[in-house]
C-alpha cells in the first residue's frame, strides 16, 4: 500500500513528541540517567590521588602566574596546581566546580581565589560533572546546562568556616543541584523534587 511522503513525517513527529514528552513528565528526578556513585574518597586505592585546583583567569593575571602558583601551594603543599588564561582581554566565566573528594578547607580556598582572581561566583558546577579530586574556577569547557545559579547568601553559607568536610560537601550538592526543568514548547517550567541527602 503507497504512503504519502508527509504521513510518514506526520508519524516521525509524532513519535518524537510522544517520547520528549515522556521524558519531561515521566522521568522524576533530574539525576534518572546518572549512575549511582559508588566512588569513596576514603578507599585505600583513592588515598594517593593528590586535590588539584584548576583556575582559568583572564589574562591581565599571566605575569604573576608563578606567583600565584607559589601563593596557593604555600597555603597547602600537596595540592597540584594549574593555571590557564582566558584568550584576548575576555574573563573566564564566574563559575566553580568542587569535586566530591575535596575538604572542607580547600573547597574554602577555592571559594577565596575565584573572588580574588575572578570578579566573583555566580555559578556551582553541577557535581557529577567534577572529577572527584578537583576545584575548578572558571571552567570553560563543560556546557551552561551543567552551571546552577548561586546566590551570595548560599555562597556566604557554603563559605562557612565551621563547616566538616561532610558538610561542606552536602552544602555544595544540595546548592549544585538542578531544581526546575524547562519544559518544552514554551510552557515554562517545572520544579524538581529533590530526594533527602542522606
Amino acid at each position: 500500500m503507497f504512503v504519502a511522503p508527509h504521513k510518514k513525517i506526520d508519524k516521525k513527529c509524532t513519535l518524537i513528541i510522544s517520547v520528549l514528552l515522556a521524558l519531561v513528565f515521566v522521568v522524576p528526578e533530574s539525576h534518572a540517567f546518572v549512575a549511582k556513585e559508588s566512588y569513596d574518597c576514603n578507599a585505600e586505592a583513592s588515598k594517593g590521588n593528590r586535590t588539584k585546583i584548576d583556575m582559568k583567569l583572564a589574562k591581565k593575571y599571566k605575569k604573576k602566574k608563578k606567583a600565584i602558583k607559589k601563593d596557593l601551594i604555600a597555603l597547602d603543599e600537596s595540592l597540584k596546581v594549574r593555571l590557564t588564561f582566558f584568550p584576548m582581554n575576555l574573563d573566564p566565566p564566574m563559575n566553580l566546580g568542587i569535586g566530591r573528594c575535596i575538604s572542607a578547607e580547600n573547597g574554602r580556598l577555592a571559594i577565596k581565589k575565584a573572588l580574588e582572581f575572578n570578579r566573583g561566583i555566580n555559578f556551582l558546577i553541577m557535581q557529577e560533572f567534577m572529577p572527584h579530586h578537583w576545584a575548578r574556577v572558571g571552567a570553560t569547557d563543560l556546557a551552561e546546562l551543567t552551571w546552577i545559579a548561586i546566590t551570595p547568601d548560599e555562597l556566604t553559607a557554603l563559605s562557612e568556616p565551621s563547616l566538616s568536610d561532610e558538610q561542606f560537601q552536602t552544602t555544595y550538592r544540595n546548592l549544585a543541584t538542578l531544581k526546575e526543568r524547562k519544559l518544552p514548547f514554551g510552557m515554562g517550567t517545572r520544579k524538581i523534587e529533590a530526594e533527602e541527602e542522606k
